[in-house]
């Protein structure tokens, strides 16, 4: 992680001067954005704060085993007034909360997204770091608040789901450092392996097999893609939670270069997630389509037929392609 011991002060001292804290997340929070979340929570409450967490989206159930999940508020109504928000892991437009009036004087913005276009004056952007839980760890550090083990699990959950259990290119040596500071301080790896990674549930595995039975290639085999629809849910009794890493199967492909996952989140709307193996710059094509996100996994919503928008997206990612 780079330096930003100016930035982490600014942002202690708001928090110092705050009493009620307001702490969201991104649409469809992931491993990074909950453990970031919690951990802040629990350091700022030992602080002797008052802390809410609000999140659009409810926690997935793979996440559920993260200390005081239970209260994570979910729901598109925020109740309350706050001295300061805190938005974590993304650009506070992607909380699809609030719709740009925000409760509270103190407005905090804390990612490591590459795509985030620093919109509030004290956003602190480190794309360096592996995930936002890294920097959540600098924050606590800066709070004074010691690293328990629930604190621990927080944080060594965001950086593990983050990092794809350290396999993904944004592993560093300073990650890996802090890991295993969570690990020295209680965190349990096997807890978080056993929830995440191997706990599906039977309707989720077939879910996954309708959906990779399904999967396309472009014409040279460096692009796949899989469809996930409303349809498929049914049959299955899952839902759009249930997805979370399937597209990781589809990256995992000999000769694919990136993979796409098309997911129906409306009548009419697509959440898209795109992975790429590195030559890709994916963050870049997701922008294009008004998304965000890193150099290789990235993502945004389209609205239209699936039949409109698979070409369009494929056409963009056809054109980021190196030459061969």
């Amino acid at each position: 992680m780079s330096e930003a011991g100016g930035i982490i002060s600014d942002i202690v001292s708001v928090f110092a001067g705050s009493e009620r804290v307001l702490l969201t997340v991104h649409k469809n929070p992931d491993g990074d954005a909950l453990g970031s979340e919690l951990a802040l929570m629990l350091a700022l409450e030992r602080s002797g704060k008052s802390v809410t967490v609000h999140n659009l989206d409810p926690v997935p159930e793979f996440y559920r085993f993260l200390p005081h999940v239970e209260r994570i508020r979910s729901g598109p109504a925020v109740v309350g007034s706050f001295d300061t928000i805190a938005v974590l892991d993304c650009e506070p437009e992607r909380t699809g909360l609030f719709n740009g009036v925000y409760p509270a004087r103190n407005l905090i913005n804390i990612d490591h997204h590459v795509t985030n276009s620093r919109e509030w004056p004290l956003t602190w952007l480190d794309t360096s770091a592996a995930a936002t839980g890294e920097m959540v760890y600098a924050l606590v550090k800066g709070l004074g608040a010691p690293i328990d083990r629930e604190i621990a699990l927080c944080i060594f959950t965001s950086i593990f789901t983050d990092t794809g259990s350290y396999r993904y290119s944004n592993t560093t040596p300073a990650c890996m450092r802090i890991s295993a500071e969570m690990l020295e301080a209680g965190a349990d790896p096997w807890l978080v392996t056993e929830n995440v990674y191997e706990s599906s549930a039977y309707a989720r595995i077939k879910l996954l097999g309708a959906v990779l039975s399904g999967m396309e290639r472009n014409s040279d085999g460096r692009i796949a893609w899989v469809v996930v629809t409303d349809e498929l849910y049914r049959l299955t009794g899952t839902s759009g939670e249930d997805t979370e890493n399937f597209i990781n199967y589809v990256r995992s492909v000999k000769g694919v270069e990136v993979a796409a996952l098309f997911r129906q989140t409306g009548s009419a709307q697509y959440k898209i997630s795109f992975r790429s193996k590195g030559r890709v710059d994916v963050s870049a094509v997701a922008s294009s389509l008004g998304g965000g996100g890193h150099r290789n996994a990235a993502g945004g919503i389209l609205e239209g037929a699936i039949g409109d928008i698979v070409p369009r997206v494929i056409s963009q990612l056809e054109r980021a392609l190196p030459v061969k």
